[in-house]
């Protein structure tokens, strides 16, 4: 019978070490494998913690395997999974284990890629220049990220920092105003030495509007010129469409998965 198995390890320079080469050959999508290898943020697990043969790392809701899916400890792992959780581009023989576990609770969904080269600063600037928004856009400092936090829904997910100061010490965050309400922003879910990962929340009732490209626009604009990379990982057709808006350049779809309970 195989065990579930899920132990959390300390990311010390050594376990840093042994990540850094369990990972070496993933696909990189986003900055999650980057920010747990350098220690900045997210945690990693592994079947067994004085001789691993499977890992896990995870930001948010995102998870990645590395190591012998095949194993007993790599199964155990995937059997040790909450339900929901976003199952990403992982090594060899991951995705047949995840069919093999939870059958058809298992769905897959496209996500997309984007590369930055073709980024302008000149074109990102005339965006926001010819946005109604332009003025009303403010940096999000550690007291207003508990404020929009107070106001709910997800305009600002920062579990993987330490704290709004922390957020406000090491990301980059900003606010959409109209009057007093915040009803946007455009931050860095996760950041690591080569860049950030950009997020993007819109109020409903402000949506199709503009706010999303102003947005987006003072972000990456910041980006450029912290000479930070941007990475933009779509998850549906808006997403898509603005970061073609804002001048990213499409790289391709891979298929990411969930398992429902």
């Amino acid at each position: 019978m195989i065990k579930t198995v899920m132990h959390e390890i300390e990311l010390t320079k050594a376990n840093r070490l042994r990540l850094a080469e369990a990972f070496r050959h993933s696909k990189r999508v986003d900055y999650s494998i980057d920010c747990v290898v350098e220690g900045q943020m997210g945690r990693a697990y592994a079947d067994d913690t004085a001789k691993p043969t499977a890992y896990c790392i995870g930001t948010g809701p995102f998870r990645y395997f590395a190591g012998d899916a095949r194993g007993p400890g790599g199964v155990g792992m995937v059997r040790g999974l909450e339900p929901y959780l976003l199952l990403m581009p992982s090594g060899p023989g991951w995705p047949e284990v995840w069919r093999e576990v939870y059958g058809e609770r298992l769905h897959d969904f496209p996500r997309y890629s984007f590369g930055t080269e073709s980024l302008s600063a000149e074109h990102l600037e005339g965006l926001l220049e010819g946005s109604r928004y332009r003025d009303s856009i403010v940096p999000v400092t550690a007291d207003l990220a508990e404020k929009i936090a107070r106001q709910g829904e997800d305009y600002l997910e920062i579990g993987d920092f330490d704290s709004p100061e922390d957020f406000e010490e090491r990301g980059i965050g900003f606010a959409a105003f109209v009057g007093d309400e915040v009803i946007g922003t455009a931050y860095s879910s996760l950041v690591c030495s080569k860049g950030i990962e950009v997020s993007i929340f819109v109020g409903e009732g402000h949506r199709r509007k503009g706010a999303a490209t102003a947005l987006a626009s003072r972000l990456v604009l910041e980006c450029l010129r912290r000479g930070l990379r941007p990475n933009w990982d779509a998850a549906n057709p808006e997403s898509h469409r603005l970061a073609l808006k804002l001048g990213f350049t499409f790289a391709g779809a891979y298929d990411a998965y969930y398992a429902a309970r």
